[in-house]
């Protein structure tokens, strides 16, 4: 039995004997047929209706549009283009349209108004800027000209580094470089952390270090943190601060003077010890450095890499530091000085022979401190002028 054609699909395929008998088509098929040969033309005039709404409103606004223009000419004339008079529009006159001034308001010749007023450089010439960096001078190199060799001092390094084997003393140049802030080293070398540390030295860390063990310190270990807080060991150092005030006198302090603690106001009690930093290798060069070279020489807060450090905890947080410098004992910033470290001798048992141990609790004398000029002595506590710091005794 074979299918009716309206019972198959639209796009389905007749049978051959159905195509030798003609039958006539359905009417849906009819009209199907029919909506879809009419869409193409729909679409097509879908697209046309926006053009054809272009040109009529085109049509009708452009004479709209041309009726209505005014140039700027026929607009001072009160004229339209088609021969209608409308008013000018009112501006505002301009300044050349203004009367010209009396002569009694005319500048006299001579007068402060002819000439053109100079206007304030907002940079420096570059004149300025070589004068002024030739005019500073820093203050390590000032210490270094100010300062003479300790005599029966021993130069160990080219910065101003001497060992008195016979006194078992370390001697060693700087200057005072901060008075009044957070601190967290009493010394450091030059160029590091100055903004933190009372005190500026010439020579690196590492080269004191060879120096304390060259007069028979012993080192011991720096601060621990983890698991638990061990604090640094090692020989006690006595440090002494030798300089001039700004009269030119000698003085020589305990170095713990030149510092307070933050929440009592009293000075430092206990000593450094000779923790001995260590030693940082470069995985990619290979090449090792003495850590406390950048900066961590003599600490008054906890640091691990500190070739000096004091046997207490000390914390290292700006908002927790243990320590502040004594400002009304230090001199003014950049004033030259010299450092003594002197091995505390170990506690011991056996007799110990007259002269035979460092004199550690009377203070060197001026002889230490020579200097290269003798008229620089009144003035090398007057390095800087403008420090309201007064000096210590």
């Amino acid at each position: 039995m074979t299918e009716k054609p309206h019972q198959m699909g639209l796009n389905a395929e007749p049978h051959r004997h159905q195509l030798r008998q003609p039958a006539s088509r359905p009417e849906s098929l009819i009209w199907a047929n029919q909506v879809v040969s009419a869409a193409p033309k729909r679409d097509k005039m879908n697209q046309c209706i926006p053009i054809v709404a272009a040109l009529l409103l085109t049509d009708c606004l452009v004479p709209q549009l041309s009726n209505t223009y005014v140039t700027a000419q026929e607009q001072a004339n009160g004229q339209t283009a088609a021969g209608t008079s409308v008013e000018p529009i009112s501006t505002r006159p301009s300044e050349t349209d203004q009367a010209p001034p009396s002569k009694s308001q005319l500048p006299r010749p001579g007068s402060p108004e002819d000439s053109a007023t100079p206007q304030p450089r907002d940079t420096a010439t570059q004149a300025e800027i070589d004068a002024a960096v030739n005019a500073y001078v820093s203050p390590a190199t000032i210490t270094r000209r100010a300062l003479s060799p300790p005599p029966g001092g021993t130069a160990i390094s080219k910065d101003h580094l001497w060992i008195d084997s016979k006194n078992k003393q370390v001697i060693l140049d700087g200057y005072v470089a901060m008075t009044d802030g957070p601190l967290e080293m009493f010394a450091c070398p030059e160029g590091t952390k100055e903004h933190e540390s009372i005190i500026g030295t010439l020579a690196r860390s590492k080269e004191v270090h060879a120096a304390l063990l060259a007069v028979g310190a012993m080192r011991g270990t720096p601060v621990e943190f983890l698991p638990k807080f061990v604090p640094a060991t090692g020989q006690r150092i006595r440090l002494w601060v030798c300089y001039r005030d700004k009269d030119g006198n000698f003085q020589a302090i305990d170095g713990r003077r030149w510092v307070k603690k933050a929440s009592t106001g009293k000075q430092m009690e206990p000593d450094w010890v000779f923790s001995g930093s260590g030693f940082w290798k470069d995985p990619e060069s290979g090449k090792e450095f003495y850590r406390a070279d950048s900066g961590d020489m003599i600490c008054v807060s906890n640091f691990n890499s500190a070739m000096m450090d004091i046997p207490v905890a000390s914390s290292a947080e700006a908002g927790d530091l243990l320590y502040l410098p004594f400002t009304e004992r230090i001199p003014p910033q950049g004033t030259p000085l010299r450092l003594v470290l002197i091995p505390i001798p170990l506690p011991t048992d056996k007799p110990i022979k007259p002269g035979s141990q460092p004199d550690t609790k009377t203070p060197p004398t001026k002889s230490i401190m020579p200097l290269k000029n003798k008229a620089v002595s009144k003035s090398i506590g007057k390095t800087t002028p403008d420090s309201n710091t007064k000096n210590g005794k």
